[in-house]
This record gives structure tokens, sequence and C-alpha cells, in this order.
């Protein structure tokens, strides 16, 4: 459970709601579309909603390719990524209710604060794993929805 909780906190819990997502090098020619993610199940519209995408196995957990917070005015909150290059992709995102930049755990560990991964996938003590959350991107998935528990 410690490793789930440093995963929210190392990624994305040091940003700000200012934070944007890092920007894609201009070098980069590989084939693009726009993505649309979903995240539904928020229990409240309030706090804000922290998204880490991964590009591969072994940044997964670790760096980001993107890590945005995104003030939540909704119980459903879309996000969407321009020009985001075809390939395999994990996203973890989390319910930040009372915006202090942490998953708050209760005094087992477990989290308070609702959180998901791509695919709807859980891990039993921790995050889920890479096999279980990723997913293609390509010219017909153009949008992937997280629901939150």
């Amino acid at each position: 459970m410690i490793q789930f909780i440093l995963l929210f906190v190392g990624i994305v819990g040091s940003l700000n709601s200012d934070s944007v997502a890092q920007e894609r090098p201009d070098y980069i020619t590989e084939k693009t579309a726009s993505f649309y993610l979903t995240v539904e199940g928020l229990a409240k519209a309030e706090g804000e909603l922290r998204i880490a995408v991964f590009n591969s196995q072994d940044t997964y957990t670790v760096d980001p390719m993107y890590a945005v917070v995104l003030s939540v005015d909704s119980t459903v909150v879309d996000w969407q990524v321009d020009e985001l290059p075809f390939g395999e992709y994990a996203i973890a995102v989390y319910h930040d209710k009372n915006a202090n930049g942490k998953l708050d755990t209760n005094l087992l560990g477990i989290p308070k604060e609702r959180y998901g991964f791509s695919n709807n996938a859980r891990g039993r003590f921790g995050p889920a794993s890479w096999s279980d959350s990723h997913f293609s991107f390509n010219a017909e998935l153009h949008s992937h929805t997280i629901q939150v528990k």
C-alpha cells in the first residue's frame, strides 16, 4: 500500500492546479491523433483531479509522459491531448478532494479518496499492473473512460 501512495504523491502530488501537461517535442514525427479521457465516478464537484499518463512499461509509475492537475467542477471530468503519438499507454488518476496534493489514507494505509487506472484495472495492494492497465492508442481508438472508486 505504501508503494501505491508513493506513486501518486511522487508523480502528481507536487503539482499545483496551475500545472499543465508537458509539451511534446517538435521533432517527434509519428502518427498522432487527439485523445480524449473521461473520468467518471467522482463523488462531488470539489478539489482536483490528478492524472498521470505513462507511455511504457519501463516508466510506469515512475516517469509520466503527462502529469496534469485539473479543477473538479463536475462529477465527470473530461481531458484532451492534441496530437498524442500512437502507441501503448497506461493512465493513473485520483480525486484529490481536499486539494492537499496527496492521496489521503486511513490508519491502515487504504486510500480514502477515489482513484482509478486505465481499463478500470485495480491492483490488490498497490497500483494496477502495466499488463492490466495499458491500452493501444491508434486510429481506431480516440478515447478512454476511467471509473474511479
